[in-house]
């Protein structure tokens, strides 16, 4: 089994941070078009309605953007979730920091090398 350091466990959470908050940016950006897209649809479908279109037309159109709008708030809400995460990443990654930094710093400036963990370990 590989070994968690002080330093990769910090870029992972790091690494983790960055990546949910480019996603959700992306799933923002979604939502955002969705509901443009459902206000559209939402249009059109008022606009074959006073055309006098059949009613199962327009029904159809408005409940379609009906969808796209709810699809649109269920993506904003996860982009919200992921800013969340991506929150609370960061906040994990300066607390390791301030909790740790110091003696990551003073084992890396130590001139004599640690022995392994298990070295510590009682029997």
């Amino acid at each position: 089994m590989a070994e968690t350091t002080y330093r990769a466990l910090r870029a992972e959470v790091q690494k983790v941070a960055y990546s949910v908050a480019k996603e959700g940016e992306t799933i923002r950006g979604i939502g955002q078009r969705a509901d443009q897209n459902a206000q559209r649809v939402a249009q059109i479908a008022d606009n074959l309605a006073n055309l006098e279109v059949d009613t199962h037309t327009t029904g159809e159109a408005k409940d379609t953007a009906r969808i796209m709008r709810g699809l649109s708030q269920v993506a904003i809400a996860a982009a919200s979730a992921a800013d969340s995460v991506g929150g609370a990443a960061r906040a994990a990654d300066a607390q390791a920091q301030k909790s740790h930094e110091g003696i990551d710093e003073q084992v890396g400036a130590m001139t004599v090398p640690m022995a392994r963990a298990s070295f510590y370990e009682q029997e």
